[in-house]
């Protein structure tokens, strides 16, 4: 099987790029790829490259289908904003302050950092960013957007040597035209370990609508004048008078994280965490505590293109060019293939198998020099809206409780639960063969955890303990060997975890079972028999307590099971080979 240059079939998700006028958009390319005349996609996790970092808000109304004129998008002050509620839908992004810098009840309670295996510290808030700010939008039904917030930890310095933490929390919002209230879509959570400088040629983003180059309004968040001359690409994020330095991790860290949000953000979590433990608490009506602690991973940025005079030999992508957007649009062909720089899209390996398949045959583990995107350890997970019909089961479909987290490394996943088929829970995950070397395979990390009460209503289990079969199907149908940590059951969460696979177009398959309960045989009742010995045992002492039972204590073991090249590995108190398997 040809694996070099190959990834998985999986699923992206990509936010197109907007380039305004003269302002300087946040860069959303390598640097080395930024003034090539090539077109392509660049799928990375990095958390401020969507313009998250900063609260803003905008209306938008697409240009007539027909002859590409009309439209355009526009900056609001916040979802109530008189101006916009014209056009045919607003969005915006709204960070979370601190609790103890806001009055809203959706925010940051707190941030614990420490050792693997160690109690957590609290981290200190340091200080609340200075930059753009949105007035709550009491009619919309939307809190008020905040900043990034610097947090220090006690005694656990990032690789940098620093005990600087940013904390970026966004939630996102939609607004059609004509209804009263704005949908909270979902929202995402970050820590990033963090060098901070400090200088007067650090500003904030900002705001801004411009005229394109097609005439129409175009707003973005950035940079203009004066401020744009500047190139602080060093920077993660830059505010007033400090810019941040996106740094890595120290071996063992763990972070806990505590939030404050709407009861409304439902249904399952994605993330990029390794062996997460979750907890939601009540704190009023509308109102949970959100409590996510696990270690951070590592997932690798993804670059591919082509130049642009090569397009018609990439048919695949040629013609995904072509179908792009109206006529007139800012993506028009003949302006794109015309331009002397780095045209194309941006945007985490979420939800977009059209986008994979078409830069398939070029992507690559980022290798160049740009700091920005070399391969850093992460700390990330949100919420996100998904089809919970796809998952199979109603199960999985509760809207009144948060009912799991899927996470893992892999570039591409699927940002909903698992789906149910032929019995098991089956997960695709995408990432490249290999590693940014080109020879050493890079090794896939995936954790599930959900509510015990999801997976005993999908299988009709009882409350007895459960054992599972995990098994990694390679796109040639063989099965892989994975390291499987043992299944725990613990507060009412269900955890099980499949690491060090690798990637040839990747199932990730978990069955479920549960050992029926044997009822215990009653004891048989002695009968008199005429002239039986006496019995040399001497009779117990009236009144006597009996002797204690010992429980036995449940243990999980785990066993590997074969059959011709196919291996699983199985999971449970007393695990058992599958039908046709034996026990390696």
């Amino acid at each position: 099987m040809k694996k070099s240059g190959k990834f998985l079939t999986g699923i992206v998700a990509v936010i197109a790029l907007v380039a305004a006028g003269s302002a300087r958009a946040e860069v959303v390319v390598p640097e080395d790829f930024g003034m090539q005349p090539m077109y392509g996609t660049v799928v990375s996790d990095g958390t401020l490259f969507s313009n998250q970092s900063v609260s803003s808000v905008s209306a938008h109304t697409p240009p007539d289908q027909t002859t590409g004129k009309g439209g355009g998008n526009w900056v609001c002050k916040n979802f109530d904003d008189p101006n916009c509620q014209t056009q045919s839908w607003m969005d915006g992004t709204i960070i979370l302050s601190p609790c103890s810098k806001t009055t809203e009840p959706v925010c940051i309670d707190s941030l614990s950092i420490g050792r693997d295996g160690e109690k957590l510290s609290p981290a200190t808030l340091a200080f609340e960013a200075v930059s753009q700010k949105i007035p709550a939008s009491p009619a919309s039904g939307v809190p008020a957007g905040g900043s990034a917030s610097l947090w220090k930890s006690s005694g656990v310095p990032n690789a940098f040597g620093s005990n600087d933490y940013l904390v970026v929390v966004a939630m996102t919002y939609s607004k059609n035209k004509g209804t009263e209230k704005a949908t909270l879509n979902g929202f995402t959570a970050n820590v990033l370990p963090a060098q901070v400088r400090t200088g007067d040629t650090y500003y904030a983003a900002e705001s801004f609508t411009e005229t394109s180059s097609t005439g129409m309004p175009q707003a973005g968040v950035g940079w203009r004048g004066a401020r744009g001359m500047i190139n602080h690409s060093e920077c993660e994020m830059t505010t007033d008078g400090y810019c941040f330095i996106r740094e890595d991790f120290s071996a063992n860290t763990k972070v806990s994280i505590n939030l404050h949000l709407n009861n409304s953000l439902t249904g399952w979590l994605f993330g990029r965490l390794k062996t997460p433990t979750i907890s939601v608490s009540k704190i009023s009506d509308s109102i949970n505590q959100l409590t996510v602690e696990a270690l951070p991973t590592v997932v690798p940025n993804l670059v591919g293109a082509v130049l642009k005079s090569d397009l018609s030999k990439n048919p695949k992508i040629d013609n995904y060019l072509k179908g792009k957007g109206y006529p007139g649009e800012i993506e028009n062909y003949n302006r794109i293939v015309g331009s002397s720089g780095f045209d194309g899209s941006l945007g985490s390996g979420m939800n977009n198998l059209e986008r994979f398949r078409v830069f398939e045959e070029v992507l690559k583990v980022y290798s160049g020099n740009d700091s920005r995107f070399q391969k850093f350890t992460r700390w990330t997970f949100g919420s996100t809206q998904y089809d919970a019909s796809g998952a199979g089961s109603a199960c999985f479909s509760d809207k009144t409780k948060l009912v799991g987290i899927v996470t893992t490394n892999s570039p591409f996943y699927e940002s909903g639960p698992p789906k149910f088929k032929d019995d098991s829970l089956n997960y695709v995950v995408a990432g490249p063969h290999f590693d940014v070397d080109g020879k050493t395979l890079f090794s896939g990390v995936y954790d599930l955890n959900m509510r015990s009460e999801a997976a005993r209503c999908l299988y009709g289990f009882s409350s007895a303990p459960l054992k599972a079969v995990v098994s990694v199907t390679s796109a040639d149908g063989s099965t892989q060997d994975v390291q499987t940590e043992a299944l725990s059951e613990k507060d009412g969460w269900l955890h099980l975890g499949a690491y060090n696979f690798h990637f040839s177009q990747p199932t990730i398959r978990i069955k479920l079972s549960q050992e029926k309960t044997v009822a215990p045989t009653p004891a048989a009742t002695p009968t008199s028999t005429p002239n039986a010995p006496a019995a040399t045992t001497p009779a117990p002492k009236a009144n006597a307590p009996a002797a204690p039972a010992i429980p036995n204590k449940a243990k999980t073991i785990i066993i590997t099971c074969v059959k011709g090249k196919t291996t699983k590995k199985v999971v449970g108190t007393n695990p058992t080979c599958p039908a046709g398997y034996k026990k390696k």
